[in-house]
């Protein structure tokens, strides 16, 4: 049976993009057993070239689109701290949801902690980190990896809840940022990079780039193989709802496959 999937973005940037364009893709090609029953933008049209962008694919491709804006739903309750209206956000949103029925939901590149959200719908989001290490946004994840100076990184798919990124761990993959194609941008770099450094160091700006555009090749397979896992029955959604996923899969090698082939 074909996996009813919803889609959540905040459609800003190639990350979020590239992450639908795979999955419209792999299912174009008939490697992915699913249908997008929505997608949900938290952005409005001309807000950016990207968002205009990101929306026109979608209703390109027939798929419902379904946008509140975050920023002017703050705006309309007077700059209010977002932690006071983010629930009555979501309730909207869930408004806008009602005649939808999606086995999972998928936030990718969707930039709004959404606990409420989560408690009404199954939800996975993809987080550009390995599991148990950084809990935030995409840029800190790659900031822990320059300061920290890990040796490797990676991106994982977790079952969404309140806890913002620390839901059980659907799948991920690794990837090392070290060795004979990275020892360069770390030397340039030098011994003490910091995000201080990155308006003014274009060695340590190449190498945050570097970093990012690593991990985004790698969470586009990432997401398009986790949904396949879920769509095959290799993942249970029972379990995914019920919390008793057991043992992650490490999809490293199949990604990095992926990876190679389009290179």
């Amino acid at each position: 049976m074909t996996l009813r999937v919803g889609w959540f973005s905040t459609a800003n940037g190639a990350g979020s993009l590239g992450m639908l364009e795979s999955v419209l893709a792999a299912v174009d090609a008939g490697r992915l057993d699913v249908r997008l029953e929505f997608v949900f933008v938290n952005r409005a049209r001309g807000y950016s070239a990207a968002t205009d962008r990101y929306m026109e694919l979608v209703e390109s491709r027939g798929i419902p689109l379904l946008a509140l804006s975050s920023r002017d739903f703050r705006r309309a309750h007077g700059g209010a701290p977002w932690a006071s209206m983010r629930a009555e956000f979501e309730c909207e949103v869930l408004s806008l949801l009602s005649g939808f029925s999606p086995d999972v939901s998928v936030q990718a590149g969707y930039m709004l902690y959404a606990p409420v959200l989560c408690r009404s719908l199954l939800m996975l989001n993809q987080h550009p980190a390995l599991p148990g290490t950084t809990v935030g946004t995409w840029q800190e994840a790659v900031w822990d990896v320059i300061e920290s100076r890990t040796s490797e990184t990676g991106s994982m798919v977790h079952v969404s809840t309140e806890e913002l990124d620390s839901g059980p761990v659907v799948a991920f993959c690794r990837f090392p940022v070290v060795g004979p194609s990275w020892d360069s941008l770390w030397e340039a770099a030098g011994e003490r990079p910091g995000r201080d450094r990155y308006d003014n160091d274009s060695g340590v700006s190449r190498l945050f780039d570097a970093i990012r555009q690593a991990g985004m090749l790698r969470e586009r397979p990432l997401v398009v193989r986790t949904l396949g896992a879920i769509a095959d029955g290799a993942v249970s959604l029972d379990r995914l709802r019920d919390g008793t996923l057991g043992q992650a899969l490490d999809l490293t090698d199949v990604v990095e496959s992926d990876v190679a082939g389009k290179r």
